[in-house]
């Protein structure tokens, strides 16, 4: 399918992804974003003509965004909350300097471990933990399998976690 073709579809559906999308994440910027996105991946795609039904294919994709968006937006929140609950912990700000010493040696060794993986199972680890990408993003962005990102996700975390019990010894 040409360019062409390709930007008679977006002119005709992009208005009616974006809304469904923006029901969906409550954000009228992010289902923009995530509309682009979703004919992005559909360019990508070998053939077009092969879809049998157009616009459920589209909805499909802009749905699987969507779904991936909030899950990642949900971590993020969770993460921050996390953070939060510990800032509580010390309410006037001052941490003790056995605590900040303790955090910067445990940081060390963290990144010192991280080092120690292969170079594609750092990427895969820092897109999912540091940029809150879900598997499947990772798996489309790096254009590996959905098997490989988790195996090398847990692989990364099992020798974080060796790491920093070797330390703590």
């Amino acid at each position: 399918m040409s360019g062409h073709d390709l930007a008679h579809l977006f002119s005709d559906h992009a208005p009616d992804v974006q809304r469904f999308l923006a029901s969906r994440v409550s954000c009228e910027a992010t289902a923009a974003d995530l509309t682009q996105e979703t004919f992005l991946r559909l360019a990508q795609l070998p053939d077009l003509q092969a879809i049998e039904n157009f616009r459920t294919y589209v909805f499909r994709i802009a749905a699987n965004l969507a779904t991936d968006h909030l899950r990642a937006r949900a971590r993020r929140r969770s993460s921050m909350e996390d953070r939060e609950e510990g800032v509580l912990d010390h309410p006037d700000g001052a941490s003790t300097p056995e605590a900040a010493l303790l955090a910067k040696e445990e940081l060390a060794t963290a990144l010192a471990a991280l080092e120690e993986l292969s170079p594609l199972c750092r990427r895969i680890f820092s897109l999912n933990r540091f940029e809150g990408l879900p598997h499947r993003a990772i798996a489309g962005r790096l254009d590996i399998s959905l098997s490989t990102v988790e195996k090398n996700i847990a692989r990364a975390l099992n020798h974080c976690r060796r790491r920093m019990k070797e330390a703590s010894r």
